[in-house]
């Protein structure tokens, strides 16, 4: 299949570059890989010329959690990458044009967060956490245990802060009617929230939670990166 992607960009004459990737931990080399890396530009069948960038990340360790994981990553964005080779090879528009994503230690814990956009500015999210000391897949409720947080306090503080994001990203003009129960969205949301939350650690050893939260303007959702305990 990668072959077969390199061959599409080399055809369309799009420019693809191959990059190492510095690690700041000294502890684990090279503790990435990457199953897709391409950047480059894009003219479709009708003339409209498109930037685009599709990294996505391998865990480089062999065991079964390290496998499942890499298995995971590669399912919901590898794919979504091959899909785009395969509109470039058909000369049609992109509905994504940009995977990426970044790395976060605590101690010898990796976390990857991977991002990916799509048409009308929708963020998808996936974080995963993986132990390099023992060789497994980090749970949420080790993460909890680790920073001394109890589940109810966990999920009291996340309702608290997703809560404080709708309001604030989801403030209408005064007057404006949708046709939608606002407040009836909001409980729903609030009421969804659980340990199933994807959760990591970020770059300020904080738990970090993705959640996707609903419009109150029409049909639409939209991802967000949450930190409970942040000020």
């Amino acid at each position: 299949i990668m072959k077969k992607a390199l061959l599409i960009l080399l055809t369309l004459c799009l420019m693809l570059s191959f990059s190492d990737t510095a690690y700041a931990d000294q502890t684990y080399k090279n503790p990435v890989y990457e199953l897709y890396s391409a950047d480059g530009c894009y003219e479709d069948g009708v003339g409209n010329r498109e930037t685009y960038s599709y990294h996505v990340p391998q865990i480089n360790a062999a065991t079964s959690d390290a496998e499942e994981i890499n298995a995971e990553i590669s399912e919901m964005f590898g794919s979504r990458v091959e899909s785009q080779f395969e509109s470039m090879e058909n000369g049609t528009s992109l509905w994504s044009r940009r995977t990426e994503w970044e790395s976060f230690w605590n101690g010898d814990q990796l976390f990857l967060l991977v991002t990916a956009d799509t048409t009308g500015d929708i963020k998808n999210y996936a974080a995963y956490g993986y132990d390099f000391e023992t060789g497994s897949r980090v749970a949420n409720k080790e993460i909890l245990d680790q920073k001394g947080i109890s589940e109810e306090e966990y999920l009291e503080k996340l309702r608290e802060k997703v809560r404080s994001v709708f309001e604030e990203t989801f403030r209408l003009p005064e007057g404006t009617d949708t046709g939608i129960d606002r407040k009836e969205v909001l409980d729903r949301l609030l009421n969804s929230l659980s340990m199933e939350q994807p959760m990591f650690i970020d770059q300020s050893g904080e738990i970090a939670a993705i959640v996707r939260i609903d419009t109150v303007a029409g049909a639409g959702y939209n991802n967000y990166i949450v930190t409970p305990f942040s000020p």
